[in-house]
């Protein structure tokens, strides 16, 4: 059985610009991910790509303030 449950998040990022150019208005991207949850606190959570068939490893992984997060679903990833 899997150790990691899966998730689907939404959640909005900063923008960072380093190029001269005309002055915008203020805005966020909105993202999307999917994968491992293999971290979480109140804080933050922390989502891998790939986890390694022992769930002892895992790559690829992005963390996430809780804050950011506008829409979560907890994916069951128990089936073989």
């Amino acid at each position: 059985m899997a150790k990691f449950e899966g998730i689907y998040i939404e959640w909005e990022d900063a923008v960072a610009e380093a190029d001269w150019a005309e002055v915008t208005e203020a805005g966020l991207f909105k993202c999307k991910t999917l994968g491992f949850v293999v971290s979480e606190n109140d804080k933050a959570i922390c989502v891998a790509a790939v986890v390694s068939e022992d769930d002892n490893q895992c790559n690829a992984k992005i963390h996430i303030p809780k804050a950011w997060i506008t829409f979560e679903k907890r994916l069951n990833v128990n089936a073989k």
